[in-house]
This record gives C-alpha cells, structure tokens and sequence, in this order.
C-alpha cells in the first residue's frame, strides 16, 4: 500500500475502494459530478469541513481474490465487476472514535457514488459490496451496530475465535477460546462487543460477563500479547480481552 504504516499509538482507518477511474483527474471530476459537497484536491478528500487521505493506485489483478476471501457473500457478477476495476483508492483516515469512523464511512459513500464498485476495510479484514456498506452508512448516527458491521470482523481459527478492527472505532477486541461451537462462539463474542459499544464500561479482571443468568458465565482477562504486532493494519493499541468460560453458575445478567 502506498506510504502507510501503521503508527503503534494511535488508530487509523485505511479503505481500499476499486472503481473506473484510470487518472486521477477522472477520479476528481467523477466526485464532484456525483457529490454536492466533498472534492479532490491533489490527495486529499474533502467532505464538509473533514479531509481523509485519497489516493488513487493503478489496476491490481489479485484485488478479486482479497475481496472473495473476506468471507462475505460476494456474488460472480460483484466479483466479476470488481476484477475489471480500473483503479482503486485507498482512503486513509483517523480511527479509534465512533465519531471518526461514522466521519470515514462518509468520505466512503463519497467514492461510491462517484462509481466505487465495494469497501475493504484494509484495517479489519471485512469488506462489504456497494450497497450493503451505503444501506449500513445510512444508519451510522442512530445504530452503533452499524459500526459494527461496517468495521468489525469475527474469525474462527484453530479452536477459538477472534474480533478484528475494533481499534477503529476505539475498543478493545476480544478473544473466546474453549469448546463452544464456532456459530455459538462468535455470537457471543459479538455480544460481548455490543456490550462494550452501547455501554461503555470500564472492566478489570476482576469482572465476569454472561448474557442472561441461563447463559454460560465468562472471566475477562486483559491479554497480555498481542495478536498483531505494532506496525501491521490490524494491530490494536487499545489491548485485547480474553473471555474463559467459568465452572460454576452465572450471578449476573452482564458483565458486574
């Protein structure tokens, strides 16, 4: 990617956005034509009264591929549009707030009435066609579980399964391993995340969660490693919790 490296203190949000724009004066006269109120000028993406980073790299035949192995459901034709992209944008901006990436998702929505054909989220893993990420963009202000989707990917891997990208909207990912089923697993880790979204709370690890008093409870525990080095796009410098499902029956609703 060019010229970005991930600082080791701070969040960014980086997208990659394929499209029909072969120069970079195509891509500038495209947003103007199709926004009233953002614009290219040299790098820089204007929208309203914020800036992001745009800039536009030549065609990359393995762009198809980094888009299907996302996991999201892309069909043949989405797949087939985006292998016969033109260029591409990577939209680089300031990450780790709620209010910066609803700020990043419209400086997106920008590149993609201009004609972006879909959204990777370079700095999660996830990456959304075009209208799913505009119909998740509309609701940014009044559902936080906008962000999520947007943002945040969920990975099963060798018996346990990870967040990745909450450091863009300014959380802490988490880690569940144990022998629940991956589907099960991975809904109660998204429940988990929820939690920390709408509510906020400061935890220790001296703190529990369970999603109803029928429900397993889980310790959290801070991580002390972290899953991706300082440096790599999804590293996260707001740390990791580690949820470990306890022995004996849950006295809480939520984390206590």
């Amino acid at each position: 990617m060019p010229g970005m490296t991930e600082p080791s203190t701070s969040a960014r949000i980086v997208l990659r956005i394929p499209g029909p724009w072969e120069s970079h004066e195509a891509l500038a006269q495209a947003i103007e034509a199709h926004n009233s109120d953002a614009a290219l000028s040299g790098n820089a993406l204007r929208c309203r009264n914020q800036t992001a980073r745009a800039e536009l790299v030549e065609h990359d035949p393995d762009l198809r591929d980094a888009f299907a192995q996302t996991g999201r459901l892309f069909s043949e034709t989405d797949l087939a549009a985006i292998a016969a992209h033109r260029g591409a944008v990577y939209l680089i901006g300031a990450g780790g707030s709620l209010e910066a990436a609803r700020e990043m998702m419209e400086f997106a929505d920008a590149l993609l009435r201009a004609g972006g054909l879909a959204v990777k989220v370079e700095t999660a893993g996830v990456a959304h066609r075009a209208q799913d990420w505009l119909a998740q963009s509309a609701r940014r202000e009044t559902h936080v579980g906008a962000l999520f989707i947007a943002y945040v990917a969920l990975v099963a891997s060798r018996g346990a399964v990870y967040s990745c990208g909450m450091h863009n909207l300014g959380f802490p990912d988490a880690i569940l391993s144990g022998d629940l089923p991956p589907q099960q697993a991975g809904q109660l880790l998204k429940d988990f995340l929820m939690y920390l979204l709408h509510e906020q709370p400061v935890l220790t690890d001296e703190h529990t969660f369970a999603v109803s008093d029928e429900q397993i409870k889980f310790g959290l525990a801070r991580e002390p490693r972290p899953l991706f080095a300082a440096g790599d796009l999804f590293h996260n410098p707001y740390g990791w919790w580690r949820l470990t499902p306890l022995k004996v029956a849950p006295l809480s609703a939520h984390a206590a």
